[in-house]
């Protein structure tokens, strides 16, 4: 029996996998899918404990180095692996080969070091919100001034759209100090807004058919390229990516 757990540390930025059990062909699509929404959401890092998994498939070392390679390329985020304690995955990662295109790690204190300490993050635009009428708009501000800067004005609209959306639910709803950050990931203009607040946010049923502020998550679902939410006891991170497209 294989199990997949994920956590998150909001305030480091930093998503933890722990993988544990066999791998076997069919439960491989567990793992990839784990990874994959892990890196969408663009943290920092994306730290996979494997210190309790094996793989007697031996297809497990070519899908990290597949997501290792995707997580740079598309998201700018490193991808870490701590190398099983035992068994048939830790001999073949034993290989100089392995050892030289994935990022392994002998335990989790040593890949979470790496993390904090390895390149640096995409340059970022931050700021600070009081959970008042304000804040949307000043956080359309920043986001407009982001995308001129990295030269994606054809996305400014729908980034300025999806972000006033996000803040005006942060502040309305969970009443704390809103955390903007804005970033170009990879092929990705990432958005997103922590709260202090760990319930989900919710997406009602919307019989209005207009873009208005308060129309919920729809505007979200409608213009981002895909959304979703992190949570711990702390709070949450709600984010949104738009693909930028290459303009000629």
């Amino acid at each position: 029996m294989m199990s997949v757990e994920t956590r998150h540390d909001l305030e480091r930025e930093i998503t933890w996998i722990t993988a544990a059990g066999e791998l076997t062909t069919e439960r491989k699509h567990r793992l990839r899918s784990a990874v994959s929404k892990a890196l969408v959401a663009c943290p920092r890092a994306v730290i996979v404990d494997l210190t309790d998994f094996d793989d007697a498939t031996g297809t497990a070392a070519p899908l990290f180095h597949a997501a290792q390679d995707r997580a740079l390329r598309d998201h700018g985020v490193s991808l870490l692996w701590v190398v099983p304690a035992h068994g048939t995955l830790r001999t073949r990662l034993a290989n100089p080969f392995w050892h030289r295109v994935l990022r392994l790690y002998d335990t989790l204190p040593t890949a979470e070091a790496a993390a904090l300490h390895g390149p640096p993050l995409p340059d970022r635009f931050s700021l600070v919100l009081p959970p008042d009428a304000f804040a949307p708009s000043r956080a359309r501000l920043l986001v407009h001034e982001a995308c001129m800067a990295w030269q994606v004005p054809h996305v400014a609209t729908v980034a300025r759209r999806i972000v006033f959306e996000l803040v005006h639910n942060a502040a309305t709803h969970a009443g704390t100090e809103v955390v903007l950050s804005v970033s170009r990931r990879g092929n990705y203009l990432h958005i997103s807004v922590r709260d202090g607040d760990p319930r989900p946010p919710t997406v009602v049923p919307n019989a209005r058919r207009a873009d208005v502020p308060g129309d919920g998550l729809h505007i979200i679902d409608r213009n981002a390229t895909m959304w979703g939410c992190l949570r711990n006891e702390k709070g949450k991170i709600v984010w949104a990516a738009i693909w930028l497209p290459i303009m000629h």
